[in-house]
């Protein structure tokens, strides 16, 4: 696929794969880093690597994926996948018990993001981060650029809003940079 593709995203951070989670602890991400890396070196054409990280990881383990990021040269943090966490949900736990595991998406997982995002912007202040997360609502993009993400993506908020949150976030957004 690389002389088809803008950039690849490394995502270890799926909650519907066995394992691929662990993959986020540093020798092992070290080690899968530096082989794609390597890979790139060899190419005519350059091509970004982001790496897609989740939300649930503690501190210590962002510290030691973005130190893996910035040894080997990643070119940005999607910020980040959805959540196995299940914490304040109106839907009662034996409903959840029979949907079964995986991720979840949405508003809930706004906070774990943007907690995510601001650690990675602290931690590294040139990495380009992307924020993904809980996005519904123009204030909701405001804030995960707040939080320091450069640029977001949408998933949930165009399925239960549809495209026209892209012009509420847009009008939002463009009337802060104007008003400076």
């Amino acid at each position: 696929l690389y002389d088809l593709v803008d950039y690849f995203v490394v995502n270890l951070s799926s909650p519907n794969t066995p394992g691929l989670r662990a993959l986020q602890e540093k020798e092992p991400l070290r080690h899968l880093v530096k082989k794609l890396t390597d890979e790139r070196s060899k190419k005519r054409k350059y091509r970004p690597i982001l790496l897609k990280i989740a939300p649930d990881i503690h501190e210590e383990m962002l510290k030691d994926i973005l130190a893996v990021t910035q040894s080997l040269k990643i070119d940005g943090i999607i910020a980040t996948n959805t959540t196995v966490a299940r914490d304040n949900l109106k839907t009662p736990r034996d409903h959840l018990d029979k949907i079964g595991n995986g991720g979840l998406s949405g508003k809930p997982l706004l906070d774990r993001s943007d907690r995510i995002v601001a650690l990675a912007r602290k931690c590294t202040p040139g990495l380009p981060i992307i924020g993904v997360g809980g996005i519904n609502a123009p204030e909701d993009a405001r804030q995960k650029i707040n939080c320091g993400a450069q640029l977001i993506q949408l998933y949930s908020g165009m399925i239960f809003y549809g495209p026209g949150l892209i012009k509420d976030i847009k009008k939002l957004l463009s009337s802060q940079i104007t008003s400076k």
